[in-house]
């Protein structure tokens, strides 16, 4: 079986655990295929960029177990696996990286183009119509209503698109931001108008 087929047969175990809310296997495979549009034509390693793309989420289903970050329980998880594959420690150590500075919201700055590329590709699939409905859909798992999808969307998904480090991102970003922007508005002034039939 190639490197990537056993990657891919290992994250979707991993993320078996849980067919619901935002970080799901479908999630992870929007990531990869976004991290290879970016890359394309920027001097990148394919291998390192592949695995860490696939690799990034495994940890997710562990995080509130172990109380540590996923972006650290995926590099730790993906180690052996890596090894068993025959990455170098040089690939590895790169993968492990770009993994562990994807997620923003640590405040973590990506060191590797690699890195760059995976922190994009994954802040755009929070982006657009696709975000909006993984931002619902997480709410959902958490309890959280309409205020609370405005709220989590002013305090972090309406902020990527001015914190795209790549180029290609940034174009990405652009188009998905626009729709973010519309459901939102969209959204405040249906409740502005309720609240104001509601008050009659």
């Amino acid at each position: 079986m190639p490197a990537k087929s056993k990657i891919i047969d290992f994250m979707q175990k991993a993320l078996s655990v849980s067919n619901s809310g935002a970080h799901t296997f479908d999630h992870t495979m929007r990531v990869y295929t976004l991290s290879m549009q970016i890359g394309k034509g920027l001097p990148v390693s394919i291998r390192v960029l592949q695995a860490a793309a696939l690799l990034h989420d495994v940890g997710r289903p562990r995080e509130s177990e172990t109380g540590l970050s996923h972006s650290i329980l995926s590099g730790e998880m993906s180690k052996p696996l890596l090894q068993e594959l025959a990455y170098t420690e040089n690939e590895i150590e790169q993968i492990l990286d770009a993994i562990r500075t994807h997620r923003f919201s640590e405040g973590l700055e990506p060191n590797s183009i690699e890195g760059k590329i995976l922190s994009d590709a994954d802040k755009l699939d929070s982006m657009g119509a696709i975000g909006v409905y993984r931002a619902i859909a997480h709410g959902v798992t958490r309890g959280r209503g309409m205020n609370g999808f405005l709220k989590h969307a002013d305090e972090k998904l309406l902020k990527l698109k001015d914190l795209m480090y790549t180029e290609p991102g940034k174009l990405l970003a652009e188009k998905r931001h626009e729709v973010l922007q519309k459901f939102v508005d969209a959204l405040r002034e249906e409740i502005r108008e309720e609240e104001l039939r509601s008050s009659l």
